[in-house]
């Protein structure tokens, strides 16, 4: 009978560990280095200037966790100079296992500068639930798109 006590005891301690590790805020992973916008620290505000060419595409990938209800809401778009597209399809590496439940990701943004001129680019990472709640991160984007410049100066 002891021997069962002792082993409810490590029962109730392993347990107690588990749902202690899995009530803590999940770690984002680093983003991908192409037009990606750094993990933010919850609360925080990343703001970045690019410069594209017009025609030009600007592709951003923000680390996100569907799981926890919260998703990367575009508040600001850029229009008219910028116009948001579908994003290109990745090739990325297969995973050596299958991801964890509840793992983190990559939230993928893809716009095209459609113009020449200076355009603004905001969004925040929120449960759309919570509209009256301050944004958890926010990512802000000054874009400056120039005119395409055109190769051929005359054979």
């Amino acid at each position: 009978m002891e021997s069962n006590g002792a082993r409810r005891g490590i029962v109730a301690t392993t347990l107690a560990g588990l749902l202690a590790a899995c009530a803590q805020s999940p770690a984002t992973s680093p983003s991908p280095s192409t037009g990606a916008t750094p993990a933010m620290p919850a609360g925080e505000t990343s703001t970045e200037a690019r410069e594209l060419a017009v025609g030009g595409f600007l592709d951003l990938a923000l680390p996100a966790n569907a799981s926890t209800g919260y998703g990367w809401e575009l508040i600001e778009t850029g229009a008219p100079v910028l116009r948001r597209v579908d994003p290109s399809p990745v090739a990325e590496a297969a995973p050596a296992s299958p991801p964890m439940p509840g793992a983190g990701g990559v939230s993928r943004w893809r716009f095209v500068a459609e113009r020449a001129g200076t355009a603004q680019l905001r969004l925040v990472y929120r449960r759309s639930w919570e509209k009256e709640v301050p944004p958890a991160r926010e990512a802000r984007y000054r874009v400056t798109v120039t005119a395409a410049v055109d190769g051929a100066d005359g054979d």
